[in-house]
């Protein structure tokens, strides 16, 4: 009988916006789409060292580009380009990359005398596919052990059905801002700590280049 693995399952636009917060005040990156590269194989050997962590899946949705106006359109080309380097770095880490959902345009906060326009994006569906997957390996056979990086409320019909069906599950979260409830159901929690996430990320890269992406057509403009 192979043996069963033990996973981590990254909810990966909810570990960015934490992880954005801590390399903010610590001035490594003043934007989120400035971080491109983390190693979760450093995480599972210092933070994750209790376990053998035999696979890791990070979760992310797939971004579309928008040419309203040229703002939105460089706006939009530098997420792409950000994920689409934060992916490469990822797989050359070891760390599967998996493309789930959309993220779309879900708000224009107009500029005002003492701030820049704002564009709000929104998520939608990874978590979907995240508790598909977990549940599916688990069912399956194939997993014993979840580790969950998500502090999703939603998650908690995941947790319950991994130990309806036997599974362990681990709550992986971070001590500024755990969830509380993933924390008390699930049967364990492993709090990061902010060095712990400043030593996986392995620092700047040069700045984005997005000469090759779509650009808007300034006559529509």
């Amino acid at each position: 009988m192979a043996k069963k693995k033990t996973i981590l399952y990254v909810d990966g636009e909810n570990f960015l916006f934490k992880v954005a917060d801590i390399l903010k005040a610590n001035k490594n990156v003043r934007y989120k789409y400035e971080i491109t590269q983390f190693s979760f194989a450093m995480l599972c050997e210092t933070a994750l060292n209790e376990y053998s962590v035999d696979d890791r899946k990070y979760y992310a949705a797939k971004v579309h580009f928008h040419d309203d106006t040229p703002e939105l359109a460089k706006k939009s080309n530098q997420i792409i380009e950000s994920q689409r380097r934060l992916k490469r770095n990822l797989t050359n880490d070891g760390t599967s990359f998996i493309s789930s959902g959309n993220v779309r345009l879900q708000d224009i906060i107009p500029a005002t005398r003492n701030s820049l326009v704002k564009y709000i994006f929104k998520e939608k569906g990874t978590d979907v596919q995240l508790a598909v997957d977990i549940l599916s390996d688990v069912c399956g056979g194939n997993v014993s052990t979840v580790l969950i990086l998500s502090s999703d409320s939603d998650m908690q019909p995941v947790v319950r059905e991994v130990k309806r069906r036997g599974g362990r599950i681990v709550y992986v979260g971070f001590e500024d801002k755990p969830n509380v409830g993933l924390s008390n159901s699930c049967h364990q929690t492993i709090l990061l700590r902010k060095k712990e996430i400043i030593d996986a990320w392995k620092g700047p890269q040069p700045p984005l280049n997005i000469s090759n992406y779509p650009q808007v057509d300034k006559k529509r403009s």
